[in-house]
């Protein structure tokens, strides 16, 4: 397997395995601990934090707020450690939450998928879209993470998603940005292993969730049922 290859499999089993969890904070913590990126529990740095006067028409669709319910914003980077890991803007319905729920979402950072996992939240993708990095990852794969400007990572993956309780009650939308760095630093461990012992080493599971592709020549993909608005 090719280093170009190897990098949009991980793309690829990042989103099917997103697709698949409960919250993207469970399925990254559990992606972080098998390629050793950095330590410590998932957390997150709020940018925003605000109640909605007009309400976008997609969420408004999604979440379909009753009368007498509104709908608050929340916009975070999502980190491991000092590991940049994702962006996220999340639209919920603080009326379907308890009040402690509400407590801790306006007054800390704590990630909205632990915040809410007592309410056996489960997620259904609308959209995704995969972003293949331009750069060659066999030249050199640290270049993966890199930008154009160093303070806004490079983005291989994003998603749109409804998050629900067990009851299937609409709990809140998101739209995530997954950054380089997961699978740029996984990527670069095999090759470097293999240059030192010279074993080949096996390629990931084939996949059965297949993206949009915004590179012509990458994987064959088809899109996801739904269409993606930004």
């Amino acid at each position: 397997m090719t280093a170009r290859s190897q990098t949009d499999a991980l793309i690829q089993d990042l989103s099917t395995r997103l697709i698949a969890g409960a919250t993207a904070t469970e399925t990254l913590l559990a992606w972080c601990d098998e390629h050793g990126l950095s330590q410590g529990p998932i957390s997150v740095a709020c940018r925003q934090r605000h109640v909605l006067a007009a309400v976008p028409d997609d969420v408004r669709a999604a979440l379909r707020p009753a009368a007498g319910e509104t709908v608050h914003f929340r916009q975070v980077q999502i980190m491991r450690g000092p590991l940049p890991l994702a962006t996220a803007e999340n639209w919920f319905v603080p009326q379907r939450l308890t009040a402690g729920m509400n407590d801790v979402l306006q007054t800390t950072d704590v990630p909205f998928g632990t915040v809410v996992a007592p309410l056996r939240p489960s997620r259904r993708t609308l959209a995704a879209r995969a972003q293949p990095p331009a750069v060659d990852p066999s030249e050199d794969p640290s270049r993966l993470s890199a930008s154009a400007h160093p303070s806004q990572p490079a983005i291989i993956l994003e998603h749109k998603a409804l998050i629900c309780s067990g009851t299937g009650t609409a709990l809140a939308l998101v739209k995530e940005k997954f950054f380089a760095e997961l699978v740029s630093l996984a990527a670069a461990k095999p090759f470097l292993s293999r240059d030192l012992d010279g074993r080949a080493r096996a390629g990931s599971a084939p996949q059965h969730v297949r993206l949009s592709d915004d590179n012509p020549t990458g994987p064959d993909v088809s899109r996801l049922p739904g269409s993606w608005h930004d």
